[in-house]
């Protein structure tokens, strides 16, 4: 694909169609999947919608906000591996994480603590982004080793396995909370010689990330480019490049914990 051509972009979400006219360089509406971006919902059985966009010839898929997906589907078929997929999860923007993890300066935290609030129908999602939080600044994948779950809440004990500086404790925590205003709150902290500060809250539309360290304190500059345009940014680095992307493979890590705390029955603790 040629940087001097227009990609095409199949969408039916509002928010994506925005970001299409914030790109008119680089990007054009279309009604047509094959060749194109498609945009794909992330309700419902996302990874039937990108097999259909896949079959109909999509040159990347941009899969939105992802739900938590029941583990039968996701063991139903093997996962698309020759397309890019970017995974647009507003509470988990890479630039944002880049942001948390260039301020380090490669110093590996000790330990880190999530917690997630949500009215009840979004706090899966949260959950999930919560995972994913832990997992990106840990630098390594996390494995589960028990869960508590009571009618107050979720708790997740976790560890990054030992990439020679330790292993990396870490605790998530959900709440569900009251209102009807879509989206959660995370707030995340890593600790450590450095000490990293995350607080996302989709109501208030606040992202911010401090870093803590001897010289003093410092916080990253506010990011003004939605996740949409950020997402379709990078589908269309991603045709270009033709190299492989993480981002699907990362969401099926973070989803495998976040269905084994979901599962969880209220009252119980579960050691794995």
């Amino acid at each position: 694909m040629s940087r001097d051509r227009t990609v095409p972009v199949f969408t039916e979400l509002p928010a994506y169609s925005a970001a299409v006219a914030e790109l008119p360089l680089s990007t054009a509406i279309t009604d047509d999947r094959r060749g194109a971006v498609v945009v794909v919902a992330g309700s419902g059985d996302w990874r039937i919608a990108i097999q259909d966009a896949m079959a109909a010839g999509a040159a990347a898929v941009v899969l939105a906000d992802p739900a938590v997906l029941r583990r039968e589907a996701v063991e139903a078929v093997p996962w698309p591996g020759d397309i890019p997929v970017i995974v647009d999860r507003p509470r988990l923007r890479p630039d944002v994480v880049a942001d948390a993890q260039r301020a380090r300066r490669g110093s590996p935290p000790r330990l880190i603590t999530v917690e997630c609030a949500a009215p009840a129908a979004a706090l899966d999602g949260v959950i999930l982004d919560g995972f994913g939080w832990a997992r990106s600044l840990a630098g390594e994948p996390l494995a589960l080793h028990a869960s508590i779950a009571t009618v107050q809440g979720r708790i997740a004990l976790l560890e990054s396995r030992d990439s020679g500086d330790g292993s990396v404790p870490a605790t998530v925590m959900a709440t569900p909370v009251g209102g009807v205003h879509p989206g959660g709150l995370l707030q995340v902290l890593a600790l450590g010689e450095v000490r990293t500060e995350v607080t996302l809250d989709q109501p208030a539309r606040l992202a911010r990330v401090e870093t803590f360290r001897d010289e003093g304190a410092l916080r990253a500059p506010e990011r003004f480019e939605s996740s949409a345009r950020l997402a379709l940014r990078r589908a269309i680095d991603a045709c270009l490049s033709d190299g492989p992307t993480a981002d699907l493979e990362e969401l099926l890590q973070d989803m495998a914990l976040a269905r084994s705390l979901l599962g969880a029955q209220a009252g119980g603790y579960s050691h794995v």
